[in-house]
């Protein structure tokens, strides 16, 4: 069994630089959204693992004040949700945990 995922990353503001650590499918999420910038992420693309995107993308939000944005995206049957991430957030360091296809 691999060991948790620990993410740590700074992210810009308007109010300088600041660090900040998450674990687990919130660091995976962290780790997709950086990777796949500007394309952002659905959650089909992390079906493998992010179950619940929308929550991972919340609690980043949330707990971490990033600036995550969810974007409509129709196609034939439906549409889903696209996710931003629109700060700038360099990853410090990675320990643990397996790496995933997006991330």
């Amino acid at each position: 069994m691999a060991a948790k995922i620990k993410v740590t990353a700074a992210v810009v503001t308007d109010d300088g630089q600041r660090q900040f650590t998450t674990a687990g499918q919130k660091a995976k999420t962290l780790l997709a959204l950086v990777e796949a910038r500007p394309k952002g992420v659905t959650a089909l693309e992390m079906s493998s693992w992010a179950l619940r995107l929308a929550a991972y993308c919340h609690f980043l939000n949330r707990d971490h004040g990033l600036n995550i944005v969810c974007e409509r995206e129709d196609h034939p049957g439906g549409w889903h949700g696209r996710h931003h991430l629109l700060d700038k957030v360099t990853i410090i360091s990675v320990v643990g945990g397996e790496k995933t296809e997006a991330a």
